[in-house]
């Protein structure tokens, strides 16, 4: 009697379930993006919750809620309501502030990964006055000065930054850091020749068609859609050497599972689309094809590579 009883509770639950996911959303969705609006996630997100608005007939709305290196934003995407209508949309600092900062207000373990969007392999860029042309002439270039390249990044553990610390240890050379508060900053002063490189995404690639920058090698498997006929890292000789920045979504880990599966199959749905497909690349991303397992192997990879990096390097958010 009392099993029945128990198998009757399990099956109402689940029916409970099934009717919320067939009924959300029911009010306004959030997007939760812990990065300055205007940069690549505030686009990413804005994309997506226009998508989404059309397909739930309800709001879907981008909360930019930047602060703490990601922590703050990514703290209120772990403690939401798990209901389904608060996501994150987040990017590299999810993984390397697992190792960068001691203490994290959040379990990591409590946002569950659902869908990668895009990607950005880092490609590196140089100042005209570098005479090197290929990722060969380049590291030769910098091996008979030690420290006098100086690499700009948007901050200390951001992308750009760790990505030259595991150039220059694969490379056999020695860098100077220069760390920027953001992207702009930093681009104005590579720009100007007070720094010599950066690893950036595809968005800078105007400033090469313009004479401005020189991009030498992108770090990835394949060459890239915004510029095909850049070489790859393999190509130019350093085949252990990959960067890219990414941009996912994750949902509360307590949001049930039916609910979860519904998240996942819309979004992947409208990622699919080619308008939404073409709008990524035309933000010079590119549009990733990984399902929610993939992802989240990706991410583990993504933690053992980067954190061992961190480690070796003594990188430090200050």
């Amino acid at each position: 009697m009392r099993f029945a009883a128990t198998l009757a509770a399990a099956a109402l639950a689940f029916l409970s379930f099934a009717a919320g996911a067939q009924t959300f959303p029911t009010k306004t969705v959030r997007i939760i993006v812990p990065y300055a609006a205007g940069g690549e996630s505030d686009t990413l997100g804005r994309l997506v919750a226009q998508k989404l608005t059309e397909k739930w007939k309800q709001p879907v709305v981008v909360e930019s809620k930047p602060g703490g290196g990601t922590v703050i934003g990514t703290e209120a995407g772990a403690k939401a309501d798990p209901d389904g209508h608060s996501m994150l949309l987040t990017s590299f600092g999810f993984v390397t502030n697992q190792v960068l900062v001691p203490n994290l207000p959040y379990d990591p373990a409590s946002l569950l990964p659902q869908v990668m969007i895009a990607t950005a392999p880092s490609v590196l860029y140089v100042n005209p006055v570098i005479p090197a042309r290929t990722l060969k002439e380049l590291i030769d270039y910098a091996k008979t000065r030690p420290k006098q390249m100086m690499f700009a990044s948007s901050g200390n553990a951001s992308s750009p930054h760790i990505a030259a610390e595991l150039f220059a240890q694969l490379a056999g050379i020695e860098i100077t850091h220069v760390p920027y508060k953001g992207t702009g900053p930093a681009l104005t002063d590579l720009l100007g020749g007070q720094v010599h490189a950066i690893f950036g995404v595809g968005s800078l690639m105007p400033n090469v068609k313009s004479g401005k920058l020189r991009a030498i090698t992108v770090a990835n498997a394949t060459r890239i859609i915004a510029a095909p006929d850049i070489p790859t890292t393999a190509e130019s000789g350093l085949p252990n050497f990959t960067s890219a920045s990414w941009w996912g979504i994750f949902v509360p880990a307590k949001v049930p599972t039916d609910l979860r599966q519904r998240i996942y199959v819309d979004i992947k749905g409208i990622l699919e689309l080619a308008d939404m497909r073409e709008r990524i690349i035309a933000a010079g991303l590119e549009p990733s094809s990984m399902s929610r397992d993939e992802f989240a192997a990706f991410l583990r990879s993504e933690l053992q590579k980067w954190g061992g990096i961190i480690r070796a390097r003594n990188i430090r958010l200050n």
